[in-house]
């Protein structure tokens, strides 16, 4: 599927496919998922549209459908990993214009757990985990999601 030239996912998505990204999780049909860099939320991830539309209903409708799909079994398995009280699902593109979900685990200890995420301060919600604890959950969704999408391509590493 074709690159937006300027596109920021674009070019993401590109790197994952030249050089791999130590945040990579999956590649799916229509997305590829990766681990998001703030893990306040643990297990955060991102669904990143492999083709590049800045709407949805720009899509092929079967494509579209299939994305949608992708996403809800994503979503299946971070549930499974983390265990969430509720999980939080955000398609803007206001500021990267490229078709992509973030979705947040939220925990029921959260004291602002019926605020949107971003209601968080940004210094809060910009910590990384330890590289030991980072690697068994992309290995835990990496096992989740392979077992819900048979032809998902995870690394074995």
């Amino acid at each position: 599927m074709s690159a937006q030239s300027g596109c920021g996912i674009c070019a993401g998505i590109e790197r994952i496919r030249t050089d791999g990204a130590d945040n990579f999780i999956a590649e799916l049909p229509t997305c590829y998922v990766v681990l998001g860099d703030a893990q306040f939320y643990r297990g955060y991830c991102v669904l990143l549209a492999k083709r590049h539309a800045t709407e949805v209903f720009l899509m092929p409708s079967a494509e579209a459908h299939a994305l949608f799909e992708e996403l809800r079994l994503v979503a299946e398995a971070i549930a499974a990993v983390t265990r969430p009280w509720k999980l939080n699902y955000e398609c803007l593109g206001n500021v990267e214009p490229h078709v992509h979900w973030h979705i947040f685990p939220r925990l029921e200890t959260d004291e602002l757990r019926h605020a949107p995420v971003w209601e968080r301060p940004k210094s809060e919600r910009m910590i990384t985990l330890p590289d030991s604890d980072r690697t068994a959950l992309i290995f835990a969704l990496r096992k989740e999601i392979a077992a819900r999408i048979p032809n998902a391509r995870v690394a074995t590493n």
